[in-house]
């Protein structure tokens, strides 16, 4: 007689959302964002996948997109489908099993379309960069001075935005912007040095508005010219009226014209530039921006002193 043999035990069945969470924290840390993906997996991902829809995945999949990374996306959302194939096995769901793997070409595409969004974007900042460059590069060979008092003016620029914490979009306006913010001037008119002084914004905003990639510039560049009290031209603006960039490049353009000096007044130290400056905060700039220009140039003067 054959001795009776017991059925073999299936596997017990695995919490989903405790599963998910031991993989992706491993490699991320307890982040919001960790937290976030994973319940939009369990709500969105799973029931897609047991659909067995690849309208419904790709959507699922979109839905955890806001992620830092590309990498993090496909290590969460793989973490996902890992997840299921196990229960799908431990449970001899043979269905659920079929719909994972096909769900995985479906995963693997949306993941390409992805990275590649994100290889253009993060191609656009440089894109644009290079445009301005060979503006530069051309001022240069006109007026090379220009260009250099152009760069260094984008350059303390983007350094006082930084210091105001900025997101990383704002601080490539102001670059760009302060890059370029004097290319009025070298517009071929006749008129006095004092009156290309109020118009020459005006031009330079004209130019950048015909330059498709670079016309969101525009307004900046037209601004950076007025001042905090409303005085200023060629619009009057005031406070906030003014686009933040154009306050940040105001300041910065001041404090180069005032240690480099001009055909209207000689050059100045850096500690006068910043006594002027500070003497100015609320009537010609935004007392915020000359407050973080102040540290900015106070941090580097110690540095150098230092060094």
């Amino acid at each position: 007689m054959i001795a009776s043999q017991s059925a073999p035990r299936p596997a017990p069945r695995r919490d989903s959302a405790a599963a998910l969470r031991a993989i992706p924290l491993r490699a991320f840390g307890d982040t919001a964002w960790v937290t976030l993906a994973l319940e939009s997996c369990r709500r969105h991902l799973a029931p897609a996948i047991q659909s067995g829809k690849s309208h419904r995945i790709a959507n699922a999949v979109l839905a955890v997109a806001h992620a830092p990374t590309a990498e993090q996306v496909d290590d969460v959302v793989g973490a996902a489908c890992d997840t299921m194939l196990a229960e799908a096995y431990a449970a001899r769901n043979s269905r659920l099993v079929s719909n994972v793997a096909n769900a995985r070409p479906v995963i693997e595409t949306v993941m390409a379309e992805l990275r590649e969004r994100r290889q253009r974007d993060a191609l656009a900042p440089a894109l644009l960069r290079e445009t301005v460059d060979a503006y530069v590069r051309l001022i240069a060979l006109l007026d090379k001075p220009a260009a250099q008092r152009l760069e260094a003016v984008g350059n303390l620029a983007v350094r006082i935005g930084y210091t105001m914490h900025q997101s990383s979009s704002i601080l490539l306006e102001i670059e760009l912007a302060g890059r370029l913010h004097g290319i009025g001037m070298l517009a071929p008119k006749a008129t006095p040095p004092a009156k290309d002084l109020r118009e020459h914004a005006v031009i330079g905003e004209a130019f950048l508005r015909s330059v498709p990639a670079l016309a969101h510039l525009a307004p900046i560049v037209r601004s950076y010219q007025e001042r905090f009290d409303g005085l200023g031209s060629p619009d009057g603006l005031s406070d906030d009226e003014i686009p933040y960039a154009s306050r940040v490049i105001g300041v910065a353009a001041a404090f180069v014209d005032l240690i480099t000096g001009s055909p209207e007044h000689e050059a100045v130290s850096p500690t006068t530039a910043c006594r002027m400056l500070a003497a100015a905060g609320g009537t010609r700039f935004d007392p915020r921006v000359v407050t973080a220009t102040l540290q900015l140039l106070r941090f580097r003067q110690r540095t150098n002193r230092s060094a």
